[in-house]
């Protein structure tokens, strides 16, 4: 099994000899375990490159407008600042717990392969045995990479993997980048002097 480094799966490859080392009955479960073992690999990766070469402080979203209002910010205009930014991270929420909470199923273009995934992983690889004893291994390959696809796919809706996002979040994200300027708006600080010309 082949992934990305994002853990997107490329290509699924049998052996020629396949059917001497594990018995076609048994597919199931190697294609299970190989699938997992290939998306752990990659995360691994991934991780690795994270310790090495730290990412910058996210923004969320935030734009140029957003860092750089400079109107002032009074407690009311905090908490409404700070109730949007939680229904934002509400509704974020609400989405991926619909992802990572249900079991996802699939089934190849074919028919011949099923699949489950629950939180993040592969549980489950069904392949009707009466096809695999009659076709060619690149067909059977062919039937586990769409399934395995597919349920990557629908497991990692696209959006999530970026975080929260909102006007609000960007806005808060923003303040805490710059303490100065959050200490500024909120009147801890005088305004900058472009400000008061």
């Amino acid at each position: 099994m082949i992934v990305s480094p994002e853990a997107d799966v490329l290509s699924v490859l049998l052996s020629p000899e396949w059917k001497q080392s594990v018995d076609p009955r048994g597919l199931h479960s190697a294609v299970t375990s190989a699938a997992n073992a290939a998306t752990i690999a990659a995360l691994g990766r991934q991780m690795d490159d994270v310790a090495r070469n730290p990412p910058p402080m996210p923004t969320f979203g935030a734009t140029p407008a957003s860092t750089s209002d400079e109107s002032p910010l009074g407690t009311q205009d905090m908490l409404r600042l700070v109730e949007a930014a939680t229904a934002e991270l509400a509704q974020f929420t609400e989405r991926a717990a619909a992802v990572v909470d249900r079991r996802i199923t699939a089934e190849s273009r074919g028919g011949h392969v099923h699949g489950t995934v629950a939180n993040g992983q592969v549980i489950a690889v069904e392949i009707d045995l009466s096809w695999v004893a009659q076709v060619r291994k690149g067909e059977i390959e062919s039937e586990i990479l769409d399934v395995l696809r597919q349920l990557r796919e629908a497991a990692t809706p696209p959006g999530l993997a970026d975080g929260p996002e909102g006007p609000a979040i960007a806005e808060i994200m923003g303040l805490l980048v710059d303490p100065h300027r959050m200490a500024r708006r909120v009147g801890l600080e005088p305004s900058s002097n472009r400000e008061q010309a």
